[in-house]
């Protein structure tokens, strides 16, 4: 797997869902897309993580 790629991807998901969560007029559903990217991130932080751990020796 791509991890590099993967967080890209997610980051990209979560700025999208900011957006969104701009548009939306109830609070209920901004705090939902807002809640989204906020795991989108965490996505990207983990995968990002493992792209620094220590490779092993094939």
């Amino acid at each position: 797997m791509d991890f590099v790629s993967e967080a890209a991807r997610h980051r990209h998901e979560a700025e999208e869902l900011r957006a969104k969560s701009e548009l939306m007029a109830d609070e209920a559903t901004r705090t939902q897309y807002l809640r989204m990217a906020e795991a989108y991130d965490a996505m990207a932080d983990q995968e990002e993580r493992i792209t620094r751990l220590p490779k092993s020796p094939d």
